[in-house]
């Protein structure tokens, strides 16, 4: 017997696409990332999620801090929050899918948080490698928030070089 498709299962399935597609191609954080508006988006459980998958993506040379000792998983809440919802909507389900989806996907009996660190970079090279376009752009809309968070935190700007913002520089018309 063939598994019955229905038309709102279709058009979720469609959204949730459109929206992890447009989240994959975000490019650049609002300026000020303390504008933006209060309130947590995420839980706790899926803060600790994404904090745990950001730790393996975002991967900071020597003299940079490591991912969870700077404040970009606020400013993911926060910018998330800001943003349309029908765009973040499927971004708590996409975090426990990568969560849960290790026994699906890489027939492993623990969780991605609770993996090796081999281990959760396999799973997350499987997201990336994945021949469903839907599980590939779920990572890459992971990927740019952690980086976009990542990389807009001032306690990173000196490793790589960045002086911050021309308006705040001392001198700058």
């Amino acid at each position: 017997m063939e598994p019955k498709t229905t038309r709102r299962g279709f058009l979720a399935l469609a959204g949730a696409t459109a929206s992890l597609a447009a989240l994959s191609q975000l490019r650049a954080l609002p300026a000020q990332a303390s504008a933006l508006p209060a309130g947590s988006f995420f839980s706790a459980d899926e803060l600790a999620i994404f904090g745990s998958v950001a730790e393996r993506i975002v991967v900071p040379g020597d003299a940079a801090p490591r991912f969870t000792q700077t404040r970009a998983l606020e400013t993911v809440d926060r910018m998330c929050t800001a943003l349309s919802p029908p765009l973040t909507e499927p971004l708590p389900a996409l975090l426990r899918l990568v969560e849960y989806g290790t026994f699906v996907f890489d027939f492993r009996f623990a969780r991605f948080s609770r993996s090796s660190a081999e281990q959760q970079d396999a799973s997350l090279r499987g997201w990336m490698e994945s021949r469903f376009a839907l599980r590939r752009l779920g990572f890459y809309a992971l990927r740019n928030l952690s980086l976009l968070a990542y990389y807009a935190q001032d306690e990173v700007w000196p490793a790589i070089g960045y002086a911050g913002p021309l308006q705040d520089r001392k001198g700058a018309a």
